[in-house]
């Protein structure tokens, strides 16, 4: 595990592994254990060997580029066995075949060619590719090989530097960033005037990998590392690239990187060049790193969908940018030996075969973290800057730990205990879909509920991703409450009798932390009392690592209505203990001593100085709820 520092930043994560189900490779280079494809190794080199990876000249890892030696072959025809050329197009040249081989002849003009279109064969996106062959000049003074756009050529996607035998000589090329319509291999004579011959044969194109098992579209992990003991130019901390070359110099228009910057701050960085240049898809800050200070960061990453956060932080996302395609993951540098070079050390490095959606990176980035589950009074109703806020009481309380916590803040304004509960799974939520089954592909209207948990502060709104019977989807409702299904993939349509259950993801993934159970202000679903849901919830989580809040009077309580509050949390304070938090007591301690705080604590209400309205608090008082949790949470050694 990496140490810690101000930030309180560590490798270690409650539920990342379940996340993502387990890391595909793990090197620990602290503590000298290596893990890939589920062997362990105390060997690096065995782990290496293993990994195919090597040992860079400034000491960090390299993984890649590999291909497998059962990929797919692309081109039909390399050998020009054949004996035809129709798949290629000359440009300032003729095509030709010439002794098994492809022969181009140069016309004049500045430069020649002949390129054959690879568009339909492979994926624009997502996905790195390798092209080898044998190349030679016959009359010609030179010959390159390389990827391109059409009769563009091969500019600013990769090429090899010009090649002068005249027998033939192997060439091999990666690029993973290729224009949709245009992507090409070409041969080329780059000179004025461009006249002779030149030849190809023995063309291959397979798609390569960092790593056996590597899922392409997909980077996750998690990077421990130290920074540089002062600032300087920054470094990068990690980069996974296509491994491109051009003119035998590297390249770099396709990748995804780790960076620490000159103002010291940590990016998560994302290009790809399918235009012929390097254009930055996403570029997310996670803050400044002090020099000489430890960190860990997790990261996500797919086409349209970045991800990155320190762990035990809020996690930042960035929803656009096309995945470039992957064939080499280097730590500690980009592909060039002179700049970006990381001198500070690097601990630990995790890589998981998929990327996450932002319910699992949630529980996957959180480390130590705790949910906050309730109504609107978690939500932050009434605290300056509303739910989104700093001063709601989960984004209070996570800054009264040191290291920080992250509280994750699951509260939806006017939902009641069964409603809450149902988010956490602990109350079933029983689904009806039209025509009895979800369809291979698109929506599905669900015709029956049995708790509807999509209603936030008198509407019907928003969406729960989760599991309907075992399919992976959304949740969303129209404005009069009527829900849609969405599967997150095309598939097999799959049966889904009446009353099956949908799960939510939020509580799914939240379930092993510790949690703060806000429940009961809105009552209960008509058939469930608010001790029931409770119950539920505190039974649902599989674990002893929770706080029960006490339920708030509201400054428009009808006496009997208070006394029925108070006889509720004397009966929550009796089944939980130490684990129930009498946050009335926490605010009334919280009163100012004017004679309307006075007033209100007489008649059973929180003092009016820390609400903002009859019901809701402050600032003020949410401060004071945060204190009341940490302090109950911090008795209990959690």
């Amino acid at each position: 595990m990496v140490g810690t520092n101000g930030l309180g930043l560590a490798l270690k994560s409650r539920s990342g592994a379940r996340a993502a189900s387990g890391p595909w490779l793990d090197a620990d280079f602290v503590v000298g254990q290596y893990g890939f494809a589920g062997r362990s190794f105390s060997d690096p080199a065995q782990f290496r060997l293993a990994a195919g990876g090597t040992v860079a000249p400034t000491g960090h890892l390299f993984l890649g580029p590999n291909v497998a030696p059962d990929a797919q072959e692309l081109l039909a025809d390399g050998n020009f066995s054949a004996g035809t050329a129709t798949d290629w197009t000359g440009v300032g040249g003729s095509v030709a075949i010439a002794s098994g081989a492809l022969r181009v002849t140069g016309a004049g003009g500045s430069g020649s060619g002949a390129f054959r279109t690879i568009a339909g064969l492979i994926n624009s996106s997502g996905r790195a590719y390798r092209l080898t062959g044998s190349v030679w000049r016959g009359t010609a003074s030179s010959v390159t090989l390389g990827f391109g756009a059409g009769g563009g050529g091969t500019a600013n996607y990769a090429q090899t530097a010009n090649l002068t035998n005249t027998v033939p000589e192997a060439a091999a090329l990666y690029c993973g960033g290729f224009s949709v319509g245009t992507a090409s291999i070409a041969v080329r004579h780059q000179v004025n005037p461009a006249t002779g011959t030149y030849f190809a044969d023995d063309l291959s194109l397979k798609e390569a990998l960092p790593y056996a098992g590597f899922r392409p579209g997909n980077l996750c992990g998690i990077i421990g590392a130290t920074t540089p003991a002062s600032g300087g130019t920054g470094g990068i901390v990690l980069q996974a690239d296509d491994n491109a070359e051009f003119n035998a110099n590297w390249f770099e228009r396709n990748f995804i990187r780790i960076i620490w910057d000159a103002s010291l701050h940590l990016r998560l960085i994302v290009s790809f060049g399918g235009t012929g240049s390097q254009v930055e898809q996403a570029n997310i800050d996670l803050g400044a790193v002090p020099a000489g200070s430890s960190f860990a960061v997790a990261f996500s990453a797919r086409d349209g969908e970045y991800r990155a956060a320190f762990i035990g932080q809020p996690a930042q996302k960035a929803l656009a940018g096309t995945f470039p395609g992957l064939a080499a993951i280097r730590l500690g540098r980009g592909r060039s030996a002179v700049t970006g070079l990381w001198t500070g050390s690097i601990s630990r490095i995790r890589l998981y075969p998929y990327a996450l959606n932002e319910e699992a990176f949630a529980a996957f980035s959180s480390g130590e973290g705790i949910a906050a589950w309730g109504d609107s009074l978690t939500a932050g109703a009434g605290a300056t800057g509303g739910s989104t806020g700093a001063a709601t009481y989960p984004a209070i309380a996570q800054t009264l730990f040191s290291p920080p916590r992250i509280v994750h803040r699951q509260g939806q304004g006017g939902q009641t205990s069964t409603q809450i509960a149902a988010r956490m799974n602990a109350v079933p939520i029983l689904v009806t879909v039209a025509g009895g089954a979800i369809p291979a592909s698109g929506p599905v209207a669900v015709t029956d509920k049995s708790v509807n948990v999509l209603y936030n502060s008198g509407a019907y709104t928003g969406a729960q991703r989760g599991w309907l019977a075992g399919v992976d989807g959304v949740m969303t409702t129209d404005a009069s409450g009527n829900w849609t299904f969405t599967r997150s993939q095309a598939g097999m349509a799959v049966a889904a009798p009446a009353s099956s259950r949908f799960t939510c993801a939020w509580g799914l993934y939240l379930k092993p932390f510790e949690a703060w159970l806000w429940l009961g202000r809105n009552g209960a679903q008509s058939g469930r009392t608010v001790a029931q849901d409770i119950d539920a919830a505190v039974k649902s989580l599989g674990h002893n690592r929770y706080l029960v809040g006490g339920i708030l009077p509201s400054a428009a309580d009808s006496a009997p209505a208070l006394t029925a509050q108070a006889s509720l949390n004397g009966q929550l304070a009796s089944l939980y203990g130490v684990r129930f938090v009498n946050l009335l007591a926490a605010l009334v301690a919280g009163a100012n001593g004017s004679p309307e705080d006075s007033a209100d604590v007489a008649a059973g209400y929180v003092p009016r100085s820390l609400r903002s309205d009859h019901l809701h608090l402050n600032d003020g008082g949410y401060a004071r709820v945060a204190a009341a949790f940490h302090g109950a949470h911090q008795a209990m050694g959690w």
